[in-house]
């Protein structure tokens, strides 16, 4: 590791001898419809130190084919059998081996605002996470979070740099479908990890991928996991708002 500066006096920039090296990991299974989108929104960009991991878990559609075009592009190509999408992340993880990692859907776009992301992060150790297009709508989803609004709702994980100091030790559980990066949020709050807005417009999101059908064993354990990680008020505050929650979307026109 190279010699650090005083993090309080420097940007991480000029810490390190060379430039911030950032991994992008895309987890696909059958995506061709949106695969080379995704694809081309990483070759665009214009910050340049950065790694793309691919797992591919065994695609029979002809993603593997597209993949085998951007193989200029893509750092680490693992094509096999997974089981399910958080496995193939946690492969991800293995595998990368930037200082941060990012993850992008299959049906999601990277904007170009590496740069202005890494121009901003400071510390080696923190979270930074920024905000996403949702491409229903076109609307900006993000802000800034709080233990109180994290109990709430998930960080949009195409908005969220992880630092290799927490994606080498931290794995997804394998235990939740569809929202185990929600659970993996609330624990790295929950041990202390720092994490940092930037209000930086990071990628456009398909909100209508998987992880919007829910995930009906996440919520049966979703209490248990705030009161562990962020603390029993905020686990008796998302018991109550969650009733109330129900009654007014069911009152609210479709």
């Amino acid at each position: 590791m190279p010699a650090r500066k005083n993090k309080a006096l420097y940007p991480l920039s000029e810490m390190y001898s060379h430039p911030i090296k950032l991994s992008v990991g895309i987890v696909v299974y059958n995506g061709i419809e949106h695969i080379r989108s995704a694809l081309d929104s990483i070759v665009r960009q214009t910050y340049k130190n950065m790694e793309l991991v691919v797992v591919d878990g065994g695609s029979e559609d002809g993603t593997q084919t597209i993949l085998n075009e951007y193989a200029q592009h893509i750092s680490v190509l693992v094509c096999e059998p997974d089981k399910g999408i958080y496995d193939a992340m946690n492969k991800v993880c293995s595998l990368a081996t930037g200082d941060w990692l990012i993850f992008l859907g299959c049906d999601d776009v990277l904007l170009d605002a590496l740069d202005k992301m890494v121009e901003q992060m400071s510390d080696p150790d923190a979270v930074y996470y920024g905000d996403v297009v949702l491409r229903s709508s076109g609307n900006i989803y993000g802000g800034k979070y709080s233990k109180h609004r994290l109990a709430r709702m998930n960080f949009c994980h195409q908005a969220v740099f992880y630092p290799r100091s927490v994606y080498k030790k931290y794995c997804y559980s394998l235990e939740y479908k569809w929202l185990a990066d929600y659970a993996y949020n609330i624990k790295l709050f929950g041990v202390g990890i720092p994490f940092h807005y930037l209000g930086e417009v990071v990628s456009v999101y398909n909100d209508k991928g998987g992880s919007s059908l829910g995930d009906a064993e996440f919520e049966k354990e979703k209490l248990e996991l705030i009161r562990s990680s962020l603390g029993r008020s905020y686990a008796l505050i998302e018991r109550i708002r969650r009733p109330i929650s129900k009654v007014y979307r069911s009152m609210v026109p479709r």
